[in-house]
């Protein structure tokens, strides 16, 4: 008896960790649509087609899913991140670099939901779950910075600042979930993928300084205006 409780609880894991992933993708697009507050765990559980009994299986309570979306998306990209740095000392810097930016794309296309849910809830979060989010935003640019970086030590690259040409990819990353009604009309998956690799190689072999937007003056356009009255 015994030996088949052991045999079986892998499998018994595996079902269970599927499920969480299923109820985590239901909830973070039920938080998306109605938001963090407005949404229930008996609404999670409805559209889970589970009891909400059966979901307390899963998670303690709402603020769970905050902790298990941090822990997936590091999961995923930690994945990725592995897998490329076992290649990278046999391709070059510009092929490490543009498949950081397939993995991260395709990765960002599957919890793009999530990801419009932190933008959005940011604010209503505790002080412990933005400090989560600060560190795992931190850790996804840790792979990009490393190869802008090296890519520059090495002479393939000529960008000047890699700090800001990395979070300049990953904001070009992020478009493709916050703008997504927009640019799924224009492209696919996978022409969006191959725009920002071109992009990226464009940051990233210029000789020039990657220069921030002007901050304009509303107080002085107004009183401009008001004297031309």
């Amino acid at each position: 008896m015994k030996a088949k409780t052991k045999g079986g609880q892998p499998d018994k894991l595996k079902r269970k960790d599927k499920r969480l992933k299923q109820i985590v993708k239901t909830a973070s697009e039920l938080f998306f649509k109605n938001g963090y507050r407005q949404t229930t765990t008996r609404q999670i559980a409805e559209v889970c087609g589970i009891s909400q009994g059966n979901l307390y299986y899963y998670i303690k309570s709402k603020d769970d899913f905050f902790d298990l979306f941090v822990q997936m998306t590091t999961d995923k990209m930690k994945e990725y991140d592995q897998e490329i740095r076992d290649q990278m000392p046999f391709i070059s810097y510009s092929e490490a670099l543009t498949m950081r930016i397939r993995e991260a794309l395709v990765t960002l296309d599957t919890i793009q939901d999530t990801l419009l849910f932190w933008y959005r809830e940011s604010r209503n979060m505790s002080r412990r779950h933005l400090k989560q989010l600060i560190k795992l935003e931190y850790e996804a640019n840790d792979l990009l910075r490393n190869i802008i970086e090296a890519g520059r030590k090495k002479g393939e690259f000529k960008i000047k600042d890699p700090e800001l040409a990395a979070y300049y990819i990953v904001m070009l990353e992020h478009m493709w979930a916050l703008k997504r009604w927009h640019l799924r009309k224009r492209y696919t998956l996978e022409d969006y993928i191959q725009r920002c690799q071109d992009a990226a190689l464009g940051i990233v072999h210029s000789t020039g300084s990657i220069a921030l937007p002007k901050r304009s003056s509303p107080a002085k356009t107004k009183r401009r205006n008001v004297d031309k009255q």
